[in-house]
């Protein structure tokens, strides 16, 4: 028996001196950031995994997302995740502790793919529990081998019904876990090549000390990559490439609260390119009111901010300098604009802009091809030298330009016609270069413009009645969570703006974004926002989940006679029959002795040709139907007095028929 007692205290000793030299003994653990390659497109860390999951797990926003089809794995794999925590309380409230972090990396031109570290501390000194760790993953029946890379030892495991492959190794203090075995084979490497870690960069250090560590998780961007992991999801990358090459990277402190996912923290701008940001960056800020304005089917909008337009613009010439060729063609552009309609934009048009700029959607149901309508609004410092200025540059419009476009007053908001095309595009950017042959009026302390002369009517219809952002309760919860001065305010809503992705994704990611658009449009709203701080920029980033449900749609009224049924478009509305009146230059009008309309026909000269529209003297369309040269062809239609149609008729056709007057002005 003492024999016995003997060994146990041994044991017990040797165990526990083992143990304290674990805990006890020299410390040599590495930051990860000497393990994280420096192509990584983003980074995601936190120091309470565990506890952190478990708080997510149960919101709405997991709940709605987990059915996601490309979570599939992950739903499975967190589930999994959720019973042993359940099981295990006591285990993983230690475990919980433990520092994660995951990064993100393209493999190909159009994937990526992860990398998960693990933070071992003392544990890591111990080969007995690396062992250990090995041996409880080669019991989920894996197939396990392993092979050496760099003097390190790579433990694979193969599930055999997906052959996807679970690569782990040890690296100092971090156990380093990828279903990619280039990546892990990188990770070695890079952890011996101070010159290719991430965390041996000096704006990645900045921009790591800025950040906070208080919220759920830490999020890093890496501009130098991050075009490539869009480019998975877009065709065309090459604008955003080239307005990230003016930033090295963001770092933000990540917060999760009834749903609101919240990011805050700094962007490091580049000072050795050209970069309308950093002009911004320096150029002040400005509270945004354009929210005022706005209409609220705002699906998209893009505002800037500074403390007057004529600092960023020499703070723009400035930068721009930097790159002599985008100096050459920003200037050769102004000049070119100055020139043909002899015009100072100094003087009509620069002096009085004021602190804020910004361009807007409005949501719409169905895309045609990619135009989706823009709205300019200028805030002015002077209403009386906008308008002479306006003026003046109209003036010299209509003398050098076969502009026909007569002044209207809709609603008492008069509307003129401008056509100077490359001129915002040139002083503001590829951004707004929509707007090249604007109609436009002044709201409020706001020149407002757009090429699509409905979008304009719109934004003054509901300007009118306050139907505005500003007004909507969901949009101003939502912007109270954001910074009130702003150089940049970049503004979505998923569920409104769904139609006009299809103009920036590729086909295929529009093909998946339209089966997939419960997951998408329940993203409600999502904003960033960007404040200038010289060298950097405060950077907040906010998106709010609401779980977005298909409405029903409702069947069309029909009545007993095949023919008696209203079809869409055949009544037009106040709105459409000014557009058709005003905007269309090519119509000829007939007259009741009331003022109403009698008949609308599209001329070719002194020639009929194209669509002619009748109406009774209640405006309801009486007759519609098209001619062509002059001769009735195509489907003519009759409608009863209340606008019910009552009967058709084939006229005569011809091959190679143009676009109708409707499907020009609305699709």
């Amino acid at each position: 028996m003492k024999k016995i007692l003997i060994v146990v205290v041994i044991l017990l000793i040797g165990l526990g001196s083992y143990f304290a030299w674990i805990k006890f003994s020299p410390n040599k653990f590495t930051d990860v950031y000497y393990l994280v390659p420096d192509d990584a497109v983003m980074v995601m860390e936190t120091d309470k995994p565990i506890e952190n999951w478990q708080y997510f797990s149960t919101s709405n926003m997991w709940l709605g997302l987990k059915s996601y089809p490309p979570f599939a794995e992950i739903t499975k794999n967190a589930d999994l995740l959720d019973d042993v925590i359940k099981s295990n309380q006591q285990v993983f409230s230690l475990l919980g502790q433990r520092h994660l972090l995951i990064s993100i990396h393209m493999t190909k031109t159009k994937d990526y793919d992860f990398v998960y570290y693990t933070d071992m501390q003392e544990a890591s000194k111990s080969s007995m529990i690396k062992t250990s760790l090995i041996s409880v993953i080669k019991q989920f029946d894996y197939k396990y081998t392993f092979r050496e890379y760099n003097e390190v030892e790579i433990h694979e495991f193969l599930d055999p019904q997906s052959r996807d492959v679970l690569s782990v190794c040890f690296v100092n203090n971090y156990l380093v876990c990828s279903y990619n075995k280039s990546l892990i084979e990188n990770v070695i490497l890079t952890s011996k090549l101070p010159e290719k870690q991430m965390g041996v960069k000096p704006q990645f250090t900045e921009v790591n000390r800025l950040t906070g560590a208080s919220g759920i998780c830490r999020l890093m961007i890496n501009y130098n990559t991050f075009h490539q992991y869009l480019g998975v999801y877009m065709d065309d990358v090459s604008d955003l490439k080239s307005m990230f090459g003016g930033m090295f990277y963001s770092g933000m402190e990540m917060s999760f609260n009834d749903d609101v996912i919240q990011a805050d923290g700094y962007t490091l701008l580049n000072d050795t390119v050209s970069s309308y940001l950093k002009a911004l960056s320096i150029s002040g800020k400005s509270k945004t009111g354009m929210e005022g304005l706005f209409s609220e089917k705002t699906s998209f909008l893009l505002g800037l901010g500074f403390a007057d337009f004529s600092v960023f613009y020499e703070n723009l010439n400035k930068v721009l300098q930097k790159d002599a060729e985008a100096y050459e063609t920003q200037q050769a552009a102004i000049k070119k604009v100055e020139k043909l309609l002899n015009i100072n934009l100094q003087k009509d048009l620069f002096d009085w802009m004021g602190s804020e700029i910004g361009i807007a959607q409005y949501e719409t149901d169905v895309l045609i091809g990619n135009k989706v309508k823009n709205v300019l609004a200028i805030k002015v410092k002077n209403k009386d030298q906008a308008i002479a200025g306006l003026e003046r540059i109209e003036k010299q419009v209509r003398k050098r330009t076969p502009i026909k476009f007569k002044e209207v007053s809709y609603k008492n908001y008069p509307i003129k016609y401008l056509e100077i095309k490359g001129l915002f595009k040139a002083v503001l950017g590829k951004m707004f270069s929509k707007i090249e042959k604007p109609y436009y009026t002044i709201i409020d302390d706001y020149v407002v413009m757009s090429d699509d002369p409905k979008t304009l009517l719109i934004t003054i219809d509901d300007f009118i009645e306050q139907k505005t952002l500003k007004n909507a309760e969901v949009f101003r919860d939502f912007r109270s969570k954001l910074p009130e001065q702003i150089s940049v305010l970049a503004y979505v809503s998923p569920n409104r703006h769904f139609a006009n992705f299809k103009g920036v994704l590729s086909p295929e990611s529009w093909a998946s974004s339209k089966k997939n658009q419960m997951y998408i449009r329940s993203f409600n709203q999502v904003a960033l926002s960007l404040t200038g701080d010289a060298d950097k920029m405060r950077t907040v980033l906010v998106s709010e989940y609401m779980k977005w449900e298909e409405p029903e749609v409702q069947a069309p009224t029909v009545y007993d006679d095949s023919l008696n049924m209203l079809e869409e478009g055949d009544t037009l509305n106040s709105l459409d029959l000014f557009i058709v009146l005003n905007f269309n230059q090519n119509l000829n009008n007939t007259y009741y002795e009331n003022g109403q309309v009698k008949t609308s026909v599209e001329m070719e000269g002194k020639m009929m040709d194209g669509s002619y529209i009748e109406y009774y003297e209640n405006g309801v369309i009486k007759v519609k139907g098209q001619y062509k040269k002059g001769v009735k062809h195509g489907t003519w239609k009759f409608y009863s007095p209340a606008g019910i149609l009552e009967s058709k008729q084939k006229m005569q056709t011809s091959d190679g028929e143009k676009k109708t007057f409707w499907e020009k002005l609305f699709g």
